[in-house]
This record gives structure tokens, sequence and C-alpha cells, in this order.
């Protein structure tokens, strides 16, 4: 490890979170202090720390320590990651396979869209800028203007203001554009990117929603400019809405009234984006 990015009190504390099994939930300040070899005094302030910042709790009658209500919410933001990636893993891989293309799963995370995961098709020409693991700008990319249409107006409002970035000429980033751009995602169900990115490289998002409606994820399937012709784009469209779909049925969304999952089909089965759009956002007007 880093020395230089080594915390010891942040090692320290992260080791008393350690210390705390399904076999031994509870536990006092000299099982602690063995534990984590420390002293009782240097214990107690990391445990009073802790508590805190609600990650440890305290009973004074027992004079026991177990794990905080904030350990349980991070926890449950884990599982429901973990389940997003299981269940979003196969229908992904499918997608890539059919189309050749690049599938991806991205999420929110903070003034930015992570990339959970990424899957390559056989064709010989791949899109290479974003990898698992990596994060990218809200305002450029297809599944990230997704997520971006859908985030809180408060959040939305502080992205646009000092998180978007010009990636290339093409790319959205005034507010006029953004906000023209989220309501057109909105009403459709599925975003379009056009060279907003990376030069010659196209990519189509669809929202992901959980069991409440919640959008907290988004996927999009990306390639050469080439591969996304008019009479290609209605079909890659149905597909990649029919992902977002599929993958928000298994997380338990219901749409009311049984209808699509998701946005509208009509503009999908009418054929994608006009003739011209792609003109129009290289004049700051679309994607």
């Amino acid at each position: 490890m880093n020395s230089d990015l080594y915390v010891r009190s942040v090692a320290r504390a992260i080791s008393i979170l350690e210390q705390f099994t399904l076999e031994r939930p509870e536990l006092n300040l000299t099982e602690v202090s063995v534990g984590i070899g420390l002293s009782k005094s240097t214990t107690h302030r990391l445990l009073s720390t802790l508590e805190g910042v609600e990650m440890i709790e305290y009973d004074k009658k027992s004079g026991h320590y177990r794990l905080g209500l904030k350990v349980f919410r991070l926890g449950s933001v884990v599982s429901k990651s973990m389940e997003l990636v299981k269940q979003a893993d196969p229908l992904l891989w499918n997608l890539a396979e059919e189309t050749d293309e690049t599938s991806f799963l991205l999420v929110a995370d903070g003034n930015e869209a992570l990339c959970l995961r990424r899957f390559d098709g056989t064709h010989q020409v791949r899109v290479l800028f974003l990898e698992a693991g990596k994060r990218s700008a809200f305002n450029c990319g297809a599944a990230q203007r997704v997520l971006l249409a859908h985030l809180p107006e408060w959040r939305w409002e502080e992205v646009v203001a000092h998180h978007s970035r010009r990636m290339t000429q093409y790319s959205l980033v005034s507010r006029d554009e953004l906000e023209r751009d989220r309501r057109e995602i909105r009403e459709r169900g599925y975003s379009v990117s056009w060279e907003d990115v990376t030069m010659h490289a196209c990519a189509l998002g669809a929202p992901v929603r959980d069991s409440s409606g919640t959008v907290i994820a988004a996927v999009s399937v990306s390639g050469i400019v080439q591969r996304f012709s008019a009479e290609r784009l209605p079909t890659l469209i149905r597909m990649i809405m029919e992902v977002g779909d599929e993958l928000s049925r298994r997380l338990g969304y219901q749409p009311q009234g049984g209808g699509d999952a998701i946005g509208t089909r009509d503009s999908a089965r009418a054929g994608g984006p006009r003739e011209g759009q792609r003109s129009q956002q290289k004049s700051g007007g679309g994607r």
C-alpha cells in the first residue's frame, strides 16, 4: 500500500468494524481492544468516534458495543448493488452477443456516473472509452444522460452548473441543452448519444428502475456510428429498452396499468431519431 495514502486511524476504525460478526454481534471494550491489538484507551477513543457518526452503538446497561444503523444502511446499498449486477449480467451479455456491440451498466456515484459492468461484442471495432470501475461525466454518453435526466431536481441543478464536461464539439453542456435533453429522455424513455463522448461513436441508453419506480441505474449499447444506421436504429432502440424493462422487472418494478415498464414504445417503433437529428446535435440542439 502507498504509505502516502495510508491513514492509520481509518485503518484502525475499519479493523474495529471487522471485529463484529454474526457469531459475535456484540462486544465489550476489552474484547475489541484485544481483537485489534490496541490499548483500551486508544480503542475507546476510536469506538467513541464511530459511535458519534452512527457506525457503532453502545448499550450502557450491558456495556457492549454493536454495529450501528449507518452500517446497516451501507450494507443495504451494497446488497442492492450486488443484486443489480447479478440480474444485469446475463441481459447485458446477451445484448452484446446479439448486437455485436458493447453493452454497459452504469449508476450514479456522487457527481459522476460509475460504470459497473461492460460486455464487449465480437465486432472488430470497439468503443474503448469506458471500462468497469471507471467514472465519467453525467452530461456525456447515453447511459450517463439517462441517469442525469432522472436525478432529483436539486442534484440535477448542481451537476449541470458545476460538473458538466465538454468531451467533443458535440457534447451537451449548456443548461438549455441539458434541460431539453432531460425532457426528451423522460418523454420517450431512452437516450441517443452521437459522438458526444468520443468521435465516431454512438450509444443508446435506457433507465433501470427499482420496486419503487426510482431510476437506480442505466443500461446502454455502444458502437461506431456506421453501425447505428437509420435502418438499424429502431431495432437497437427496441433492444436497449427491452433490456431496461426486463432488468427493472427483475428488480421488482411493476408499471401501473401493466404497460411498458419504461417510457413509450411509439418512438422506437416509428424508427427512432428522425433524419437529421444527428446534425441537430452537432449544432447544439439535440443529441
